[in-house]
């Protein structure tokens, strides 16, 4: 069963490998992307002086509509509990348009625009690059889907190979060696990292999967039972690892980062293990 489980391992991490380094890579850069954000573009998340209490949100409302154009209307507000922040004010167009207001005021700080960097590593994250095509197969949110559903798989047959038989071997095997040579810390990375980050990883995937497969978003929010208003801020938020405040983004983005070693480590040990076979069967043959 274990030789089963290290040939699925094996032949879907060879293809799928650095699809998957990628997608764990770029998605670590976003997790901190509103705090890069806010550390420098700080005048435009933090009002210039408190006041004593914020304007009516109908009256903030009215100022921000008198700088639009007709054709764009205002959403909503996103307010905050620290009196010291900008209050976010949604737009009915282009897509996820806002801008930041401060609330003592009602003066229009600036848009909320996403930075080049972020803006790329979103688009590799989640397409490759890709652009969404005016008909036809969007490839690369469909490669992104299919790698992330092989890396559940692939996570699986690692846990099935990995099983320990005994405690010493369990103890073992969750160590990380170093001093040892360069192939031993590749392994215990690779074995125990993999390990460490298991959770957070199908978590990540599991999750990730909804916006790839119309499908699989049917039925995962069918399972849970979410409801249509709960559905992004609650898949966002479990994805990226907010929903547990720092902590729990710092866990995720350190599996993000283990994650995109994974493949890494495999390929080099791969490598390693057919260079040494070849090695062999030179050293018998007459």
């Amino acid at each position: 069963m274990r030789k089963l489980f290290r040939n699925i391992h094996l032949w879907l991490s060879v293809p799928f490998g650095l699809i998957i380094t990628i997608i764990c890579f770029s998605g670590a850069a976003l997790v901190f992307e509103n705090e890069v954000m806010e550390l420098c573009h700080r005048d435009l998340y933090y009002v210039d002086k408190v006041g004593v209490s914020p304007l009516p949100m109908s009256e903030i409302k009215q100022k921000v509509a008198a700088t639009l154009p007709d054709s764009i209307s205002v959403k909503g507000v996103t307010t905050s509990l620290n009196p010291e922040r900008t209050w976010q004010v949604k737009l009915s167009k282009p897509r996820h348009a806002s801008v930041y207001v401060d609330p003592y005021t009602g003066e229009v700080k600036g848009k909320h625009e996403r930075a080049p960097f972020f803006k790329t590593m979103f688009r590799l994250h989640r397409w490759l690059l890709d652009s969404k095509p005016d008909g036809g197969i969007f490839w690369g949110k469909m490669i992104v889907g299919t790698a992330t559903l092989m890396l559940v798989l692939i996570l699986v047959s690692g846990v099935v190979i990995w099983w320990p038989r005994t405690r010493k071997a369990l103890k073992n095997s969750l160590k990380i060696v170093t001093g040892k040579g360069l192939r031993r810390f590749l392994y215990s990375l690779h074995v125990a990292g993999g390990m460490y980050a298991l959770l957070f990883l199908l978590v990540m995937a599991l999750t990730g999967l909804t916006w790839s497969f119309p499908w699989y978003r049917t039925a995962f929010f069918n399972l849970f039972g979410l409801e249509a208003t709960q559905r992004v801020g609650w898949i966002f938020s479990v994805h990226v690892g907010s929903w547990g405040g720092m902590t729990t983004r710092i866990l995720t983005f350190l599996a993000a980062l283990l994650g995109g070693t994974l493949p890494l480590t495999g390929y080099y040990l791969w490598i390693r293990r057919l260079y040494s076979a070849k090695r062999r069967k030179k050293s018998v043959t007459p």
